[in-house]
């Protein structure tokens, strides 16, 4: 395993960064922690603005991160990304990474109502850690939303009989 460190991020708060250049393709840590159930860390985390919950399998089940993967924050152009083996989730480089460099992986966010908004600065942002397809699923839900307001509103303003020409 590579030499890390946490500290300071330009992302968000800390950040785990490579003391030594990581070339492509290595498994640079494991995302570790309490294994709850999703409804348990909606629970324990209720109220507050962050979380370090990782969604395994099919989501019902999160780890609770305890370890140095927890301070690996999001960018629309990470330099690493996750994979689930055997129930277990590691994080690897994806590009070669610069001893000094910030490790990052996409959260790729999924069902969720909350603002995720993103802050890693990159050229390819796009302004929020969720997935592109739940931000379009969440664009179409509002525009049904306007359209079902707007719909409802010229009802109302043609209830009074008259009709415009």
């Amino acid at each position: 395993m590579p030499r890390l460190i946490v500290r300071s991020s330009d992302i968000h708060a800390a950040g785990c960064f490579a003391l030594d250049d990581i070339p492509k393709g290595t498994r640079v840590l494991e995302y570790d922690g309490e294994r709850i159930s999703k409804a348990e860390g909606d629970v324990r985390y209720e109220g507050r603005p962050f979380t370090y919950l990782f969604g395994v399998g099919d989501g019902e089940i999160v780890i609770d991160g305890h370890s140095m993967a927890m301070f690996v924050n999001h960018s629309c152009d990470p330099n690493c990304e996750t994979d689930e083996e055997d129930g277990r989730v590691y994080i690897a480089s994806i590009r070669d990474i610069a001893a000094g460099e910030e490790l990052t992986y996409d959260y790729y966010l999924y069902d969720g109502d909350d603002d995720a908004p993103c802050t890693c600065g990159s050229k390819k942002c796009r302004g929020s850690m969720y997935s592109p397809e739940w931000l379009r699923k969440m664009r179409r839900a509002e525009a049904r939303k306007k359209k079902r307001a707007g719909l409802g509103s010229e009802r109302g303003s043609s209830s009074n009989g008259r009709t415009r020409r």
